[in-house]
């Protein structure tokens, strides 16, 4: 697998030099991809079973770097060099075409916004999304972070994020409906006025980062009688934001996640294993 040097990168405002260089990466990811989905489901699970409290613990880690001033161009670099250190390599790097290594978004950017060095205002809600792979599995969590001088409006749309994430893992286990998660989730978001974010969804983890099924944050028109597996990881996320629904999708790319209303909005996630007596966390929730 090639190699590009991607320290020595980091302080770049891109962690990409050249399109050559970005070409090389990308390729080296998706051979990474490829290795990782002809491993056995048992070697996978105990990889990630170790891979992702330490995600937990660099996202805790960030923390302190969401601060007015802060930038998500200063995160990425961060997470970059702890990545060396853990011998992960950043697979958002060439994921449908995605530019940098850990997408940052403020605000009422929802999801996958390229990191920038533009400052983080005094009152904001970051949302870091931390996407890597050892040689033998992916690991995957997302948080967002509240700025010290947040509103009292930010703050509560985190919490209610947070007490509806707790409430869809509660509802897993082996043998039941993958639906009640989602349920679940909504039940939390609606209790508090917030609203679910339907564009972007949690999913299943394995031999492939993302794979069926998919796991809804939000209750479905549809009666799916999908049913949970033990041994299975679930990639939980709650994606919500502020005001009435509807999101959009930033042009010309199509990548990055917009509120229509330019309200904040929030992402949480964790990696949980569904087990036949309930559930494994294997991710940590951050505080």
């Amino acid at each position: 697998m090639k190699k590009i040097g991607i320290l020595s990168l980091v302080c770049c405002t891109s962690v990409f030099a050249t399109q050559s260089q970005y070409d090389d990466y990308a390729a080296g990811n998706r051979a990474l991809g490829a290795k990782i989905a002809q491993l056995d489901s048992e070697k996978i699970l105990a990889e990630e079973t170790r891979l992702a409290p330490l995600a937990s613990d660099l996202l805790l880690r960030v923390k302190p770097m969401i601060r007015q001033g802060g930038s998500g161009i200063a995160i990425q670099n961060f997470l970059l060099k702890q990545f060396s250190h853990y011998g992960w390599r950043p697979m958002a790097v060439g994921y449908k075409g995605y530019p940098e290594a850990v997408p940052v978004s403020v605000n009422n950017q929802v999801g996958n916004a390229l990191p920038t060095d533009m400052p983080f205002p005094d009152a904001a809600l970051v949302k870091v999304e931390l996407i890597a792979a050892s040689p033998q599995a992916h690991v995957a969590q997302a948080w967002t972070f509240a700025t010290p001088n947040a509103t009292e409006q930010q703050r509560q749309l985190l919490m209610t994020a947070r007490h509806a994430l707790q409430s869809g893992i509660k509802e897993i286990r082996a043998g039941e409906r993958l639906s009640n998660v989602g349920n679940a989730i909504q039940q939390a978001l609606d209790a508090n006025q917030v609203v679910a974010v339907h564009e972007l969804v949690g999913y299943s983890m394995g031999q492939m980062r993302i794979q069926n099924p998919q796991v809804l944050g939000y209750k479905s028109t549809l009666d799916d009688e999908t049913l949970m597996k033990a041994g299975q990881v679930l990639n939980v996320y709650v994606v919500a934001k502020s005001g009435d629904l509807g999101v959009q999708f930033q042009p010309p790319e199509l990548r990055t996640v917009l509120t229509q209303d330019g309200e904040d909005s929030v992402m949480l996630s964790a990696m949980v294993e569904v087990t036949h007596d309930g559930h494994r966390m294997l991710s940590r929730l951050i505080d």
